[in-house]
C-alpha cells in the first residue's frame, strides 16, 4: 500500500470518528480539497491539491506533572505535481508539529517543533517573525498554514505588575519562496549558492 493511501486511510478513519480515545490520547483529523480551473487567454490550468491533517494530543505525565503533548501530522498530494508530495521545512512538512507543554514554578514551556506567534494583523506579519513563512501560495493560506514550525523551547512568565518575560530559543531557517534554492547556511544568512 502507497505511504500517502495509508496516511489518508488513517486520517479518513480519525475525521469519521470524530474523535478517538486510545490509551490517553485524543486522535481528531481534517480533510481539505481545492480544486479551481483557472483561464486567461491562452493559458489555462488547474489546481486539484489534497490535504489530510491529523492531530494527536495527549498527557505526558512521564515527562512533568501536569504536562501535555501535541503532535500534527499531514500527508499532501498536488495531482498537477507542481510541489514535492512532502517537503522539510515548508507547508507540505509531514510532520507539522510536535511538541511538550510543561508547568515549571512560574514559567510555562513549550518544547518542540511549534510555531510562535507575536502580534496579529489581517493579512500581514509585523512582528510575527520567529517563524519563517512558505510563500509558495503567498498569501492565499491562512497564516498557520503558511508558517513553518521550528524546533525551539519557549518559556514564558507573568509577573505580579502584569508584565512578561518570554525566552524563545529557535532553530534558525529561512523564509521559502518558490524557485528560489534551499541550500542555504542560515549561520551566515548569505544566499550565494548556485
Amino acid at each position: 500500500m502507497k505511504k500517502q493511501n495509508l496516511i489518508l486511510s488513517t486520517a479518513l478513519a480519525a475525521i469519521f470518528s470524530s474523535s478517538v480515545v486510545m490509551a490517553e490520547a485524543e486522535v481528531t483529523g481534517k480533510f481539505v480539497h481545492e480544486s479551481a480551473q483557472l483561464s486567461s487567454g491562452a493559458n489555462t490550468g488547474i489546481k486539484s491539491e489534497s490535504t489530510v491533517r491529523i492531530y494527536i494530543d495527549g498527557d505526558a505525565e512521564g515527562i512533568a506533572e501536569g504536562a501535555t503533548y501535541h503532535v500534527e501530522l499531514q500527508g499532501y498530494d498536488d495531482s498537477k505535481a507542481n510541489h514535492s508530495s512532502s517537503a522539510a521545512y515548508t507547508q507540505r512538512d509531514p510532520l507539522r508539529e510536535a511538541y511538550v507543554d510543561m508547568q515549571q514554578g512560574d514559567w510555562s514551556i513549550r518544547a518542540g517543533k511549534q510555531q510562535v506567534v507575536w502580534g496579529t494583523a489581517d493579512g500581514m506579519k509585523l512582528l510575527d517573525m520567529i517563524n519563517p513563512t512558505d510563500y509558495a501560495e503567498m498569501a492565499q493560506n491562512q497564516m498557520e498554514d503558511s508558517r513553518i514550525p521550528v524546533w525551539m523551547v519557549n518559556a514564558e512568565t507573568t509577573n505580579e505588575d502584569g508584565s512578561e518575560y518570554q525566552i524563545v530559543v529557535s532553530e534558525p531557517k529561512e523564509n521559502v519562496f518558490a524557485g528560489l534554492n534551499r541550500n542555504i547556511n542560515t549561520a551566515r544568512r548569505a544566499n550565494n549558492e548556485v
